[in-house]
């Protein structure tokens, strides 16, 4: 029998990825009669999702789980459930040391997770098999109306010396072409205007089943769908290929190239066990602002890792700065257990790790104020998303150079729906990461 009566209220740590696993747990949630409610109602249960990916997300998920079993112990909910990635990578650990959460569960098998929340039933985490979504899953919508994230792949098998995804999420495998294409397609009838594609290596799209990638042909027949901005987020440099760039030049298909390539000395690489150079990049970087004149790029890099001297931090520094990248994440590196660097020599302290990543991050505030430099006076397209908390008739939104959540936001005077497709703004100015602008 199902329980209609049964609220539940999530919290969505961590990247976009764990977005999408939290809206499809929501969709089969509510296929069982239960109510989502705002994580500001008192509900039955709150569901963490959570990120396990480095320790300052590992410590935000902890305080998370602290904040729920509090509001718990006070009354305002009956029952706390803690899912996700940390939970698949800790979860002897966190069954042994939160003994009042209700419910511990890891990354597979969401339907019977949704089964044992939505009929109250005792269920153990131990997964039978590794989960992948398609079209036919229901999913809730956390995101606002006119954009939305479409997951293509799940896992990884890029064994990147640093990083715990393949252990947590398990091997690389890619979802149905069509599959994508039906939910894509869903989603646009619904309104939704930008199309953010997600997984942990989008250039291995169908490497997992054929001898070569298939995002170029998804990406062109995405482009026939009518999306006014179709993203691609975490391209592998390495395995950027010329028919991969050539897909981005379809109709919508944004020239926005996500290339997270983590640092740009070749032993430093090697220790990561990644392949590429500070050459093939520059030859890659080049290629495409060749190809592409309004092309940003977006990477992220590691500092401090094992091995790392001043000379190969500064090679890193002047290769930011003289290929003018415009978006740029920087990680001091996290040592993270059952990874091969958890155990290199030659570590780098802390301090250093953190003194270097802030040094970056200024060249990247650089390279973003020269960005928004040249684009004052231009006419971009915006996308809305909710009114200003800060100015009355102003809405804040994105303009195309901008990811959800990285890469700032863009100020408008005017107000605008938040199911608002792009509209035309000119930039007028900016303040750090906010530009500002006019309806044109």
């Amino acid at each position: 029998m199902n329980h209609p009566s049964t609220t539940v209220s999530f919290v969505s740590l961590g990247c976009f990825k764990n977005t999408v696993d939290t809206e499809v747990l929501g969709g089969m949630l509510e296929q069982m009669g239960v109510r989502i409610v705002s994580s500001y109602e008192e509900a039955d249960w709150i569901i963490i999702n959570t990120c396990g990916f480095i320790q300052p997300a590992k410590e935000e998920s902890i305080s998370e789980i602290l904040s729920a079993l509090e509001m718990k112990a006070e009354g305002k909910v009956r029952h706390v459930a803690v899912i996700g990635c940390l939970s698949e990578r800790y979860l002897d650990e966190l069954t042994k040391n939160f003994p009042e959460v209700d419910l511990i569960w890891g990354v597979n098998d969401p339907r019977d997770l949704a089964a044992a929340i939505a009929f109250n039933q005792p269920a153990r985490y131990g997964p039978t098999s590794t989960f992948l979504y398609n079209h036919n899953h229901s999913r809730i919508l956390t995101t606002p109306p006119n954009t939305g994230f479409i997951k293509i792949s799940e896992g990884c098998d890029m064994k990147c010396s640093f990083c715990a995804i393949p252990a947590i999420r398990g091997p690389y495998r890619s979802r149905d072409t069509q599959s994508v294409i039906r939910e894509a397609e869903t989603m646009r009838k619904r309104g939704v205007a930008e199309l953010n594609l997600i997984s942990q290596n989008s250039t291995y799209f169908g490497l997992d089943r054929g001898p070569a990638s298939l995002l170029p042909q998804m990406l062109r027949s995405l482009s026939t769908l009518g999306f006014d901005w179709i993203r691609v987020l975490y391209l592998m440099p390495e395995a950027v290929t010329e028919e991969i760039l050539e897909g981005f030049s379809h109709p919508g298909i944004l020239p926005y190239f996500d290339l997270p390539l983590q640092h740009v000395s070749t032993p430093l690489l090697r220790r990561m066990r990644r392949g590429g150079s500070a050459d093939t990049f520059q030859r890659l970087i080049e290629t495409i602002r060749r190809d592409f004149s309004d092309a940003i790029i977006r990477s992220t890099f590691i500092t401090g890792f094992p091995g790392e001297t001043e000379a190969l931090f500064q090679e890193l520094c002047d290769f930011a700065r003289e290929l003018r990248i415009e978006r740029i994440g920087a990680f001091a590196f996290s040592p993270e257990e059952g990874t091969p660097a958890f155990d290199l020599d030659d570590p780098v302290p802390v301090k250093v790790a953190m003194h270097r990543r802030e040094e970056l991050m200024d060249i990247s505030d650089a390279n973003l104020e020269a960005y928004n430099r040249r684009i004052i006076g231009t006419v971009q397209s915006f996308l809305p998303g909710g009114p200003s908390p800060w100015e009355q008739q102003t809405t804040l939104g994105r303009i195309s150079s901008q990811a959800p959540e990285v890469d700032g936001l863009t100020e408008i005077r005017a107000d605008f729906s938040m199911t608002s497709p792009p509209v035309p703004a000119r930039i007028t100015s900016f303040r750090q990461n906010i530009l500002q602008g006019e309806t044109a």
